[in-house]
């Protein structure tokens, strides 16, 4: 099959994804190909009580992937979106072409700041290449069943959503690689491209997205470290980042968004990334003090930051996380900002490590003033699970370079390390009830628990 020629009955998905909701617009991504590069997208209301379209033509540059964003919306309102594929922007509708999972639901958010409770789902890591050792099927069909269950406002991706290093390439990468490595991870499997369609999806890359353990400064025997980003994270433009909010401008692939009252902001912790001193960090300077603003400009909110590596949890033996050697200074910077502006209702959503866990970094601040800040982690989605990475049976003291006491700890009473997992957060008020959830098993949850913020 010819790059960027697209199966209508078959596999080669997806052609759908419903990305970013506001409260007065929707940001719907669509795929076409060669045959078939204008994309039409109809909308219209639960009720019928609106209705639209929308039209765009695709490049083959880009792949024929393109966003549509649809507007003004009604708040806190269900619609339904279909898109259909045509040779022209004037093609008639009955000659166009309707893939499978053409259709689409969401519901727009309430309006910024409004009292309505929130329910998402969230994990990471998704291993597909494989064969059928590593199917995604199954998860991504249980993850489907708990979207319908718990009527999920969302879904966060937290990194790994493909895996273009596995098997290890031995050649030089190409876009078309990096792009046939998307179609892998959620073309082939049904269950996936459904699962696109059904709820809002809001993604960040980690390393796999372009290599195993990626730092600008890494050494490789392959290629240039500048070449391969520069396809790698083209391909994740495509596939992943033009769904997202594009708050802070087309070059950051950070960004933040909020749900009624509900504050998220999701941090880019891998392309800005440099190990080696004196630049070693884990994220730019722009993003640190679009955090830092954030952080304060919601300071009594319900804040749910998105990092795709953990935070609070401190991993052995481990090289690329924030507790890690190269990065734990950028990690004290944001714990001393957090004590001297005694900012609470801190939540990390975390992956990567293969486990899912809850965990509080318990921070003094000023005036002796404690500060609680909590992590979720939940991965991996669809990959093998690991054992023991994490001081998981004791508090670990320590006291940054700014004189900041902090204890990191992890509940060992949720510490899940036995299955693929995904894990579902409810919250209402300032209350947060998390489950996690086995995804290649159907059943109840392995691990539960609530956090009371203040």
């Amino acid at each position: 099959m010819l790059e960027g020629s697209r199966k209508i009955n078959g596999k080669d998905l997806p052609n759908l994804i419903i990305g970013h909701i506001g409260s007065d617009h929707a940001r719907i991504w669509v795929r076409g190909s060669m045959e078939s590069p204008v994309a039409f997208l109809s909308y219209r209301t639960e009720d019928g009580s609106d209705a639209g379209e929308a039209t765009l033509l695709l490049e083959e540059r880009h792949g024929y992937t393109g966003v549509i964003e649809l507007r003004p919306l009604a708040p806190a309102t269900g619609y339904i979106c279909e898109a259909s594929f045509g040779q022209s922007l004037d093609e008639e509708a009955g000659r166009r072409d309707a893939p499978r999972y053409n259709t689409g639901r969401f519901r727009t958010a309430p309006p910024e700041g409004a009292d309505a409770d929130l329910c998402f789902i969230f994990g990471s890591c998704n291993l597909h290449s494989l064969g059928i050792v590593s199917s995604p099927d199954p998860a991504y069909r249980r993850i489907g069943q708990l979207v319908e269950e718990k009527k999920a406002d969302f879904m966060i991706h937290c990194g790994d959503q493909i895996y273009y290093d596995v098997p290890i390439p031995a050649v030089l990468p190409t876009i078309e690689g990096y792009r046939s490595k998307y179609l892998d991870a959620w073309g082939d499997s049904e269950p996936t491209a459904r699962l696109l369609t059904m709820l809002p999806h809001y993604m960040i890359l980690d390393d796999h997205e372009i290599f195993d353990d990626f730092s600008n400064d890494k050494e490789i025997t392959v290629g240039s470290i500048d070449y391969i980003k520069a396809i790698s994270i083209k391909a994740y433009r495509e596939f992943q980042h033009i769904h997202n909010p594009q708050v802070y401008g087309n070059d950051a692939l950070y960004y933040n968004f909020s749900f009624g009252r509900y504050r998220f902001f999701v941090m880019d912790t891998r392309t800005e990334r440099y190990k080696l001193p004196p630049g070693n960090q884990m994220i730019g300077e722009p993003q640190l003090n679009r955090f830092f603003e954030w952080l304060e400009s919601y300071r009594e909110d319900v804040k749910f930051v998105v990092s795709s590596g953990p935070f609070v949890g401190e991993a052995r033996s481990s090289t690329d996380k924030w507790s890690s050697p190269s990065f734990r200074p950028q990690r004290e910077r944001i714990i001393d900002f957090i004590a001297e502006n005694n900012i609470p209702n801190i939540v990390f959503l975390t992956g990567d490590r293969h486990n899912a866990y809850y965990a509080t970094m318990r921070i003094t601040g000023a005036g002796q003033h404690e500060i609680v800040v909590h992590e979720l982690m939940s991965s991996p989605i669809n990959q093998l699970s690991k054992r023991s990475l994490y001081h998981y049976h004791q508090r670990l003291e320590s006291v940054t370079a700014g004189g900041v006491p902090y204890v990191a700890e992890i509940d060992v009473d949720t510490y899940y390390s036995t299955h693929s997992n995904v894990m579902t957060v409810q919250a209402s008020g300032k209350t947060l009830q998390f489950d996690i959830y086995r995804t290649k098993k159907e059943g109840p949850p392995r691990r539960t628990g609530t956090i009371d913020l203040i």
